[in-house]
């Protein structure tokens, strides 16, 4: 993926796409990164996914028995950082409200 950013202005709006190809998972010391350009606006985004307690849970609950496996797809939304027009004061992203589901490896 080049590094120029080809962002698109837009008006923020929740905008849900299909599954994305062409992002990038690479595995950091805290989880997984996924990284990629923002199909509604053409920014760069990049988001971390941490991973869980490194040896399950401790307590109450130790012993119920293996986790369940991770996902195998993602939920991802926009982190471009551009201010969109239109973004509402209490939005909890930092891009023009696009989401998307991404493959995990």
């Amino acid at each position: 993926m080049p590094d120029i950013d080809n962002h698109r202005d837009r008006a923020y709006a929740e905008i849900g796409f299909p599954m994305q190809d062409g992002f990038t998972v690479a595995e950091t010391a805290d989880g997984l990164e996924v990284t990629g350009t923002c199909p509604a606006c053409g920014g760069r985004t990049s988001m971390t996914f941490d991973y869980g307690p490194p040896d399950g849970v401790k307590g109450l609950f130790r012993n119920r028995g293996a986790s369940a496996p991770p996902p195998r797809t993602v939920n991802v939304y926009c982190e471009c950082g551009h201010m969109h027009a239109d973004r509402p004061e209490g939005a909890f992203d930092r891009g023009c409200g696009a989401f998307w589901k991404v493959e995990m490896p």
